[in-house]
């Protein structure tokens, strides 16, 4: 279809990307991945990076790094959004006993209060805080005990830039996610009990939400 030349349509539409760690296969073959050995660096994660091989589910981006064609983006918010921890753990089981629950907050925590989120933009910092700046605004109802979220379940209580964020056509973006004092529980064998150890199925993701200029078709 042809571009109308010299008009733009400006529309709500949000960018993410995100981490993942995946689950065993059938009959657990391969084995789950835990989440230090997903990393391909083991002092940071980088989003909108990689992006090849990813569904719909994990990324909306279709190159690393830049925006489709020419079309431009302004960002107001950042949203850290980490998918349910929740697992049993087979960690010693009694007799006649249900099988412990992983604490699940302690792990989110590990991740959030561990590690600093930046945006870059063109090479250059736009912001750069502790994750735990930036809650998700999403997830499940807080209604049952088990369930834990990065923030409220709100889209509304998420950290708003005071002022957008530009990312012009073309030019390259990334959000890093890194831990200064390495990831908690990593060692010879990560902690099953700590976030470098905890395994798969587990996404993490950026979320990126503002406003998307493109031509109009």
């Amino acid at each position: 279809m042809a571009k109308v030349q010299g008009v733009k349509e400006k529309l709500h539409s949000p960018l993410y990307d995100a981490f993942f760690v995946p689950g065993a296969g059938v009959n657990d073959s391969p084995p789950a991945k835990n989440f230090s050995g997903a990393m391909t660096d083991p002092r940071m994660i980088r989003f909108f990076v990689d992006v090849q091989n990813k569904t719909k589910l994990e990324t909306n981006l279709q190159a690393a790094g830049v925006l489709p064609s020419l079309n431009t983006f302004e960002a107001r918010a950042l949203r850290v959004v980490v998918s349910s921890l929740h697992r049993f753990s087979p960690i010693k089981p009694k007799a006649g006993e249900l099988q412990a629950e992983r604490n699940e907050a302690e792990i989110l925590a590990d991740l959030i209060y561990n590690s600093v989120t930046t945006l870059i933009v063109g090479e250059k910092v736009m912001i750069e805080m502790p994750t735990f700046w930036f809650p998700a605004g999403a997830g499940v109802s807080p209604g049952f005990s088990t369930v834990t979220n990065h923030g409220e379940p709100d889209p509304t209580a998420t950290f708003r830039f005071a002022e957008p964020v530009y990312i012009e056509p073309q030019q390259n973006f990334r959000v890093e996610m890194l831990f200064p004092q390495g990831l908690p529980g990593q060692g010879t064998t990560p902690d099953e009990n700590k976030l470098a150890g905890v395994k798969g199925p587990l996404r993490i993701w950026v979320v990126l939400d503002g406003y998307l200029t493109r031509d109009v078709q």
